[in-house]
């Protein structure tokens, strides 16, 4: 189940113009995914989504020097689990395609 949310999750984001995600691909990984959007801060992103009813993890996730190594200040990271459905994960989708229309 966590395997297929997160594959879900990550082909659905990979649409999102300037959204980058860190890390292997869906087959190689569990459900938490780090990201980062172009010209967004992790934190404001974490905060637009907290308003939505969206928890994610904004800052270095106890890997400060990878970010530094690849030039980022910090990143939003996504955890899906059991308890998560499709519906919630179509709910991230969409709220962060409203976070891109905030800062646009």
């Amino acid at each position: 189940h966590e395997q297929a949310l997160a594959s879900l999750a990550l082909k659905k984001i990979q649409a999102l113009p300037g959204l980058k995600v860190m890390g292997a691909e869906a087959s190689h990984r569990g459900g938490v995914f780090s990201f980062t959007m172009s010209g967004i801060h992790p934190h404001d992103v974490a905060q637009i989504l907290d308003q939505y009813g969206i928890a994610v993890r904004a800052g270095h996730h106890c890997a400060m020097p990878l970010h530094e190594k690849f030039g980022i200040p910090a990143s939003s990271r996504a955890s899906l689990y059991l308890y998560n459905t499709e519906t919630e994960v179509d709910h991230l989708i969409a709220t962060l395609y409203k976070v891109l229309e905030m800062f646009a």
